[in-house]
């Protein structure tokens, strides 16, 4: 009884226990519960670690919220290694050298 208490209450909040439907550790793009953009799913991970050091979960609706952790934290580190390769293309570009007949910013 403990648990299916503590399942609705996962589902109730958003979040999908272990074993259920949708895997919380799947991309974005295969799980729309999840933010695509980095504020929204860095933001979801601030209340998600605050959620859980409350301390008042149980060990189900941890184990969720830890699962969804790790895939909002995998949706941040994909965007910011794509703003990292944006960010050496844009430098690159800005540091290629001159070619012939190019003139010299004055």
């Amino acid at each position: 009884m403990k648990r299916m208490v503590n399942d609705r209450t996962a589902q109730q909040a958003g979040h999908v226990p272990q074993g259920m439907a949708a895997d919380a550790t799947a991309p974005a793009a295969d799980n729309p519960d999840l933010p695509a953009d980095f504020e929204a799913a860095l933001a979801a991970l601030e209340s998600v670690a605050a959620r859980m050091s409350d301390g008042n979960l149980g060990l189900d609706e941890s184990i969720a919220l830890y699962q969804r952790g790790v895939a909002l934290a995998r949706i941040c580190q994909e965007r910011l290694e794509i703003a990292e390769q944006q960010v050496q293309v844009l430098q690159g570009q800005l540091l290629e050298p001159l070619g012939p007949g190019a003139r010299e910013p004055s």
